[in-house]
This record gives structure tokens, C-alpha cells and sequence, in this order.
């Protein structure tokens, strides 16, 4: 079973450790993630780390940057620090916090994780729809209204909305973790 770590911004020093929320559920171990506001670049974030660096690298889970943006016909969703989409999916669960996508499933959709003591640095996404869950293989997996979200493999460049639909069940995720469905006119 995947149990949920919920992090909201706590006390002066934006840091929150595991099982200090009352009112979330959490899972067990050290994890303790620092938020701040603005852009990764604003505050410092070295290159080729984080949402800049190569996914599955020893760096790339250091931060994860969180924006509120336009996407295609898409607005607003979130966008990672290198202006990719971010996605969730109608099979998982927002409470409590559970991602059902694993396998092959995560490798064409990769889940944006975060190590334990890592930043997560937002802008225009309020802090208190921000989480993580603890999936199946141990990582943490960042939430957005208690969805775990995603990107999508075949979304190549920022600013792309390829995954929007797919299946019936991908959708762009809102600043507050709704579904993004395009305007019809």
C-alpha cells in the first residue's frame, strides 16, 4: 500500500518535516522539503540539477520547480523549471494521495520526484496544494492538490500539451490540481 506525505509550508524557515502536519497523513522516515517562492534561477539553483538536468541523474531530484504558465490553448497549468507541461491521471487518487502509474506506464509518463530533503520553488502555485506520495519503488513523488503528477514522454519541447487527453485519463494539472480541459468555442 503507498501512503501519502503531505508537506505544507511550515514556520519561518519555509522547511517541513515528515509528520509534522496534524491534519495529513504521512509516512514514516526523515523526509524534510524546503519551499520557496519564485524560479529555481532566481534563487540559485546550480546547473544541470534539478529540472535541468538529465532525468534519472544523480541531480536531477535535487529541486522541482512548480509554475503557473500558459501551455498551448492550455492556461493556466503548472510547468516544471524547464517549462515542460505537468500532467496527472484520472486512475490515481487525490485522497488520500496515491499514484497508480508504475512500469511501463511510468516510463512513458515520468513521475516528477523530489529526494527527501530537496526544494520544491514555486511560483504562482500555492503552497498549501503541495505535497508528496511515496510510490511503489520509495521515491516521492510531487503532488498538486493531492494528485501526483506527471510528464509526458512525448512532449519534446516546453510549452507542449501532447498528453492532454490521451486516453481519456491525462490531463493538464491546474496550480490547485484540477483538470485543464481545453475551451471549445
Amino acid at each position: 500500500m503507498t501512503s501519502a506525505l503531505a508537506l505544507t509550508a511550515c514556520g519561518p524557515g519555509n522547511t517541513a518535516p515528515a509528520g509534522s502536519q496534524p491534519n495529513h497523513a504521512t509516512t514514516t522516515g526523515q523526509a524534510a522539503l524546503t519551499y520557496k517562492p519564485g524560479t529555481a534561477a532566481a534563487n540559485g539553483a546550480p546547473d544541470n540539477t534539478g529540472d535541468f538536468a538529465s532525468p534519472g541523474s544523480a541531480t536531477a531530484a535535487q529541486w522541482v520547480q512548480l509554475t503557473s504558465a500558459a501551455a498551448g490553448t492550455l492556461n493556466p497549468v503548472v510547468v516544471n523549471g524547464a517549462g515542460f507541461t505537468l500532467y496527472r491521471f484520472d486512475k490515481d487518487t487525490a485522497d488520500p494521495s496515491q499514484s497508480n502509474c508504475n512500469g511501463a506506464c511510468a516510463v512513458t509518463w515520468p513521475p516528477v520526484v523530489v529526494n527527501p530533503n530537496g526544494k520544491i520553488f514555486l511560483s504562482g502555485v500555492p503552497k498549501s496544494e503541495i505535497g508528496v506520495v511515496k510510490r511503489a519503488d520509495g521515491k516521492l513523488q510531487v503532488t498538486v492538490g493531492g494528485w501526483p503528477v506527471y510528464l509526458f514522454s512525448k512532449d519534446t519541447a516546453p510549452g507542449q500539451t501532447n498528453g492532454e487527453g490521451v486516453g481519456g485519463t491525462w490531463f493538464a494539472v491546474s496550480p490547485q490540481g484540477a483538470k485543464v480541459i481545453p475551451l471549445t468555442g
